[in-house]
């Protein structure tokens, strides 16, 4: 069952307060993968989120409503309005999170891993991913965000629109690296070692310019004279 916006953020600004009490001294970052990124950037924006030394997102879950076809975003508000406890699965859509396929393999035979979703828990993340979407501009701090361009679960549309009104706001203290190879899991692909050493070497010195040379992708896709992709339409 979706808990709510509030509710997550407010889990992680109790989170962060627990942590920095009991670790007073160290530095502070937050990581959050696909919804874990959307979280992030929704309980950022809110006065009460307690200061921390730096944000990473990983593939951040910002696939906007507003950069949705508007069957796929009608077909969701009927179903979660009239049938939301009816669950679906990943069956028969031709998606490719990573290229680690043993580590999807594992995944699959994991029983903590849900399986099947509710509709209504997918509006609700519709609705989280739009609150991250609005929140490039209120996204503060140190931030180093990381996307692959062969990610198919979140589109590249609406994720450079993200990157650009981020980027517009403060440059000084926003990297983002761009992999070519990279997949929507890009903690666990195949490649995930380069990535790790892009974190490390990012949380050490808050460099703009990382060892795997990401960065510099990213600024040639982001330039202002650079074409968005073309949007992707999903039809499953």
């Amino acid at each position: 069952l979706w808990a709510g916006n509030a509710t997550y953020s407010h889990d992680l600004q109790t989170l962060v307060k627990l942590v920095r009490q009991q670790y007073p001294h160290r530095p502070l970052y937050l990581l959050g993968e696909s919804m874990g990124g959307a979280v992030i950037i929704s309980a950022m924006g809110e006065a009460a989120m307690p200061t921390v030394d730096g944000v990473i997102l990983a593939a951040p879950a910002i696939w906007a409503r507003e950069t949705m076809p508007w069957y796929q975003t009608s077909l969701l508000w009927s179903l979660a309005h009239t049938m939301p406890w009816l669950t679906l699965t990943g069956n028969g859509v031709e998606v490719h999170p990573s290229d680690n396929i043993a580590m999807l393999r594992a995944l699959g035979r994991d029983p903590l891993v849900i399986k099947e979703t509710r509709v209504d828990a997918i509006y609700g993340l519709a609705d989280l991913m739009d609150a991250a979407f609005n929140g490039a501009a209120t996204l503060r701090g140190n931030t180093l965000m990381l996307y692959g361009e062969k990610d198919d679960i979140i589109p590249k549309e609406p994720t450079y629109k993200f990157l650009q009104q981020l980027l517009a706001n403060d440059t000084k203290h926003k990297t983002v690296a761009i992999y070519p190879q990279g997949y929507h899991l890009l903690l666990r692909d195949l490649q995930a070692p380069k990535l790790w050493r892009d974190v490390v070497a990012w949380i050490g010195a808050h460099a703009n310019k990382l060892p795997s040379g990401a960065d510099d992708r990213a600024r040639q896709l982001l330039a202002p004279n650079a074409p968005l992709p073309v949007p992707r339409l999903a039809i499953q």
